[in-house]
């Protein structure tokens, strides 16, 4: 229970950040998803909790959106040459994602999952944005960098707390041993 315990400081940590995610969020104008900001965040930590990792990221959801335009652009025309949606945009899909797995070589832009998870990201807040580009891109990249920045403060954070925990430990055993 006392090792439980030791945790709870860094949940509540991370508490206040997922808080002040969402009050970002309501306070934004819309310049700003929390629900992309989370995913973001997630993908810091699958990136290796690095500012190196991060940057990766970045170029990797800036990538992902740049496949989602491509996607949606390329199934219309083949929807429009085709006369069905149901052929144009299963073929974009699939002609784009042959091209996107090439990158996995492509040191920089080698996190191939931030790209699915940019992807997927854009293609909802473009949804909800009507379709238009100039509204919903900003708010994908925007949102992303909050994300790395959530990682980048939530790793300095539960490190300097370790750091402070393992002293406690470290002076809780010597005190043991002198005993």
């Amino acid at each position: 229970m006392k090792d439980f315990l030791k945790f709870a400081p860094h949940a509540l940590i991370i508490a206040l950040l997922a808080g002040l995610m969402q009050l970002l969020d309501l306070q934004s104008g819309g310049y700003f998803f929390a629900w992309v900001g989370f995913a973001a965040w997630a993908c810091y930590f699958l990136a290796g909790c690095t500012p190196k990792g991060g940057v990766k990221v970045i170029s990797c959801w800036v990538t992902g959106v740049i496949a989602s335009v491509a996607i949606i652009e390329l199934g219309l025309k083949l929807t429009e040459a085709s006369g069905n949606a149901s052929v144009g945009f299963p073929i974009a899909v699939g002609f784009i994602a042959f091209f996107v797995i090439l990158f996995e070589k492509v040191p920089g832009l080698d996190f191939i999952p931030a790209w699915f998870v940019g992807a997927a990201c854009f293609f909802g807040a473009n949804n909800l944005l009507g379709g238009d580009y100039s509204k919903s891109i900003p708010v994908i990249l925007i949102s992303c960098v909050v994300g790395q920045i959530f990682g980048v403060v939530t790793v300095a954070l539960r490190t300097k707390y370790g750091a402070m925990v393992d002293a406690e430990g470290e002076q809780e055993a010597a005190s043991g041993e002198a005993a």
